[in-house]
């Protein structure tokens, strides 16, 4: 049996071609994120550090 070098270059390709599609993509999420949590108008409240804490 002759390996068939053709479809295993083709295989190759499209694999590496996702990979950096998909890191492309979470890079590009990534900074719409970050973007969004620094826009982020609602404020953080703090918590107690013991919700349990009766005084």
């Amino acid at each position: 049996m002759e390996t068939n070098w053709i479809t295993i270059g083709a295989v190759i390709i499209l694999a590496m071609s996702l990979i950096i599609f998909l890191i492309k993509r979470n890079l590009k999420d990534k900074k719409e994120l970050e973007t969004f949590l620094e826009n982020n108008d609602m404020p953080i409240d703090k918590e107690n550090d013991e919700p349990n804490n009766k005084i």
